[in-house]
């Protein structure tokens, strides 16, 4: 009953807010429209269907050939863990959490070794990552090592959380029935019900940061929706260091947004976020380190 009540509380202070602030909530409303427009839906909803084509294509049995091996002695994972791993890197997060799904639903993964690989798969769309780095930072260098250090946070984040057993599972060959046409019109309706999703969660994570943020303090921002983090820390005026810091945390962390978006699109799974989150402050301790001893 008292959980309720604090419910209701938020509520109400919402709605108020709602009327309270509400050209500024109008126009924060039409700037996440416009990330979304942008950057969001161009960079996300081609990668959607890129990858379950790929899949259909093979691309996991090609990956097995390649570094099977290297992560099955290394990260204790089977050879679809690999796969996991090199998609993340390609599409970033939270589009991986659609091809994480979509492996464990083809039952190519399992839910634990699922949970494992998606722990140290965490990476920010490279594009996107790389244009908002342009953005803040102007010395190439330090764009380099900033674009960097994620990446390799990740894998010493991975080896830190692997499991004590090999995964032994093997790739099968079990092409589905369906055409590829088939494919690419289950993968268009898809990715399309998880692009709304996507839509709705940044839009409520920007009316957030417009009530309870209205100095737009960059770290506040980051740490609700990371896109918008970032934004506006390339408008600040923080110290270089500050900056470079904020950077490595945003994008290691991820955002609340980031989560609220992983989780509906693992909805309907036994996927757990505790090891995910865990891996997160993990990786933001490792950035940090690894920023740290960088100079």
């Amino acid at each position: 009953m008292q959980k309720n009540n604090i419910y209701l509380l938020i509520i109400l202070i919402f709605t108020i807010s709602l009327f309270t602030f509400h050209n500024e909530i109008q126009f924060s409303i039409l700037n996440a429209c416009e990330l979304f427009i942008t950057k969001v839906f161009p960079s996300l909803f081609p990668m959607f269907i890129l990858t379950d084509l790929l899949i259909y294509l093979g691309l996991p049995e090609l990956l097995t050939k390649l570094f099977g091996k290297f992560f099955k002695k290394v990260f204790h994972t089977s050879p679809y863990g690999a796969f996991m791993f090199f998609t993340s890197l390609f599409c970033g997060t939270p589009a991986n959490a659609y091809v994480l799904k979509n492996l464990v639903d083809d039952e190519k993964l399992t839910v634990d070794e699922a949970n494992y690989v998606f722990s140290f798969s965490f990476f920010t769309n490279p594009l996107f990552y790389l244009t908002m780095l342009n953005f803040i930072f102007k010395e190439q260098t330090i764009i380099l090592k900033l674009f960097l250090i994620p990446y390799l946070a990740n894998i010493i984040t991975g080896f830190i959380l692997r499991p004590k057993t090999i995964n032994e599972n093997q790739i099968v060959n079990n092409k589905p029935s369906k055409s590829l046409l088939d494919i690419l019109l289950e993968s268009i309706k898809k990715s399309m019900n998880t692009m709304l999703t996507i839509l709705g969660t940044i839009t409520v994570f920007f009316i957030i940061n417009t009530i309870i943020n209205p100095s737009n303090n960059p770290f506040v921002s980051g740490f609700l929706e990371v896109s918008q983090g970032l934004s506006h820390l390339g408008l600040s005026t923080l110290n270089l260091n500050i900056k470079k810091l904020y950077t490595i945390l945003f994008v290691s962390f991820g955002g609340l947004s980031i989560i609220i978006q992983i989780k509906s699109i693992l909805t309907d799974t036994d996927i757990s976020l505790k090891l995910f989150l865990k891996a997160r402050f993990i990786q933001c301790l490792v950035a940090i380190l690894l920023l740290i001893f960088s100079k």
